[in-house]
């Protein structure tokens, strides 16, 4: 079985199914799959002795139009695809394997199928065993999520369909896994559940257990995304890949992070 995903990503691109794998076409180029598995995201599960899936996500970095590939270059940006598999981890949800930015740098996602559960936390600067702010935001297709510099974040599919994400990040960095992997995962797991309907906005039945590697959380704030920020070049009717054509200088917030606002980039909402 296809997918078309043009309408939401903005250029050619497909999903097949049956192998599973992203197609690109119309000069669209990609660097090899990069494809994590089940014994590299060990560290990080709820349930740390499961085996199965072998396969969880597959990784298309720096994803571009040919023709794009200067003006990505001059401002030092990457776009890349992520697909996840919607089978559970043990009791959890599937899920990434989260990771911090060094320094002051964020990061923007866009749904691109699917529904999506982005968990971010803060953590104290002396301690990241202390985390000072946790935010679940619910996602639909088309819904662009901000993160904002200092947060970390993992991607979390709650659904029985395949989860498609893209993302604009700065070149100027590489990303840190090292203290999820410390802690064991996030400060929370979200655990399918027959009993309590947590994510109204999605539907879905969701149980909450707390890391205990983790000194303190904060409570879990759920959000929405922003329907359009406009100092950001955002809308979800419009891809976020047409930045590159329309405004590209609207993503300076990815190199330069301390020189923006957030308050306004999520609604919280009421449980």
């Amino acid at each position: 079985m296809i997918i078309d995903l043009k309408e939401k990503s903005g250029f050619s691109l497909k999903l097949d199914l049956d192998k599973p794998e992203l197609v690109f076409g119309n000069g669209m180029v990609s660097s090899p799959v990069s494809i994590r598995t089940i014994g590299q995201m060990q560290a990080v599960l709820l349930d740390k002795d499961i085996r199965e899936p072998q396969e969880l996500y597959y990784m298309y970095r720096g994803v571009h139009n040919f023709l794009d590939q200067n003006a990505l270059e001059s401002r030092q940006l990457r776009y890349d695809v992520t697909m996840i598999k919607p089978f559970c981890l043990g009791r959890e949800f599937m899920k990434t394997a989260g990771h911090y930015h060094p320094g002051d740098f964020g990061e923007l996602y866009e749904v691109v199928s699917g529904e999506c559960l982005c968990m971010l936390q803060k953590p104290n600067a002396q301690d990241y065993r202390v985390i000072e702010e946790v935010i679940v935001v619910e996602a639909i297709a088309g819904e662009k999520i901000v993160i904002p510099p200092g947060f970390g974040h993992i991607l979390i599919n709650p659904c029985k369909h395949y989860l498609v994400t893209a993302n604009w990040v700065s070149r100027r960095f590489e990303s840190s896994y090292e203290l999820y992997k410390k802690a064991g995962g996030a400060a929370y797991f979200i655990t399918k559940s027959q009993e309590e309907l947590i994510s109204p906005r999605l539907g879905i039945n969701m149980g909450i257990i707390h890391n205990s590697h983790y000194k303190e959380a904060a409570d879990i704030s759920f959000a929405q995304p922003v329907k359009q920020i406009k100092k950001f070049g955002l809308s979800d009717s419009s891809p976020m890949y047409n930045l590159i054509k329309e405004d590209i200088d609207k993503l300076d917030f990815l190199n330069r992070g301390l020189d923006y606002e957030y308050e306004d980039i999520f609604v919280i909402a009421k449980r």
